[in-house]
């Protein structure tokens, strides 16, 4: 498992060399490149640890809840000049106050390289890493640690327990968070170095500064140290397995999207039963042309509603998004195929070239007249009866 140099590692520490020296001092690139080389060609200690955490990084994949307990999963790399993108060493849990711990002690460190003198520890994340005493609500005391956030698998919050220890959730509706905001926020999803290597100049560090940053790496190391392989079970089990949820904008949304749909259905029917008969016709012949019946489509339609409905109330965001926004559409396409085939009229062309009048509308602005009045005699002039004379 140690690392072997090559052409690129040599590239990547004349990089590191020159970008962490903002003077491009010739002697510190040289002690810089010196240590690297030395170190990095076996940073495992005797017993099978991590001494040298130069070479490596850290990429924290999501919050999950494994075996009772919020835990980070993240992957392990030896090659951080590649950037996550090599085979990781494996796939590993450790508790999240441990990850915590480990990644504010990394900031501290970093500042403290920095030459931050009076940095400032973020004060919930430090207050709340381990298990605390939180609010006292009617007669009943309650206790903090940050933990898993209910709604965002790459998201941490405060939890809330019911126990001194923080082992048993206080749950309102399947959620534990409290309303307290968290002043950090993890790397998830991106490939962090265990070292990180700030602008120095020969006046501003001693002979151990090299050593001592290569084997002080707080977030690394306190991951490593308390960790636990995923493999398997585990791997299924913590794979997007925590529930999005819907937040108040998400329902207002839904809510729009979904009277839309409605109203464009009642719409659809309204249209649909002043269609003329040669159109119903047309279309019943188009759907048995596609092997379906109009029961079908009514039966597709009644179930894809259904799944929406289903999926919405287990959380999945995404594809009830995707399948109401679907649904909107194809509702909307075919509510402006039914009003435009309504507003046009079919012109006939008879044998001779002329336009044959449609017959449906005579017809119609026959009935409308007789609606008006119905059918009248026409009035006659009077005509005077004479007498004929006798004849002898």
């Amino acid at each position: 498992m140690a690392a072997n140099n090559n052409g690129a590692d040599d590239q990547y520490i004349n990089q590191g060399a020159q970008n962490y020296n903002g003077n491009d001092d010739q002697s510190t690139a040289a002690n810089y490149d010196d240590a690297y080389s030395a170190n990095a060609a076996n940073p495992y200690a005797s017993d099978g640890g991590i001494k040298y955490w130069t070479d490596f990084a850290i990429f924290p994949k999501r919050c999950v809840n494994w075996n009772g307990v919020d835990q980070i999963k993240f992957d392990m790399h030896e090659k951080s000049f590649k950037h996550c993108s090599d085979s990781p060493m494996g796939t590993y849990l450790t508790p999240v106050s441990t990850f915590v711990n480990g990644y504010l002690n990394q900031l501290v460190s970093n500042a403290m390289d920095e030459g931050y003198e009076d940095y400032e520890v973020p004060t919930v994340a430090a207050s709340y890493a381990q298990c605390g005493q939180g609010p006292k609500l009617n007669g009943v005391q309650y206790y903090l640690q940050v933990g898993c956030s209910d709604t965002n698998p790459l998201a941490l919050a405060i939890n809330i327990y019911e126990d001194a220890q923080c082992t048993t959730p206080s749950t309102v509706d399947g959620y534990d968070d409290s309303n307290l905001q968290l002043d950090i926020t993890l790397p998830f999803q991106k490939c962090t170095p265990c070292v990180i290597w700030m602008d120095k100049n020969d006046d501003e560090i001693d002979d151990q500064y090299y050593e001592n940053k290569q084997t002080n790496a707080p977030l690394c190391s306190n991951a490593w140290a308390y960790k636990e392989e995923c493999n398997g079970k585990c791997q299924i089990k913590t794979n997007y397995s925590v529930r999005e949820g819907w937040n108040k904008a998400d329902k207002i949304l839904l809510t729009i999207l979904s009277f839309f749909g409605f109203g464009m259905c009642i719409s659809i029917v309204s249209k649909r039963q002043k269609m003329s008969h040669k159109d119903a016709l047309l279309e019943q012949a188009a759907i048995s042309a596609a092997g379906l019946q109009q029961s079908h489509i009514l039966g597709i339609f009644l179930l894809l509603i259904l799944i929406i409905t289903v999926f919405a109330l287990l959380g999945l965001k995404k594809i009830t998004w995707a399948l109401l926004l679907m649904l909107n559409i194809v509702l909307f396409a075919y509510l402006m195929k039914l009003t435009v085939d309504g507003s046009v009229k079919e012109t006939v062309i008879g044998p001779d070239g002329k336009i044959v009048p449609d017959v449906d509308s005579d017809e119609e602005e026959d009935d409308e007249e007789d609606d008006e009045g119905g059918y009248q005699n026409p009035s006659l002039p009077d005509v005077k009866q004479t007498e004929l004379p006798e004849i002898a």
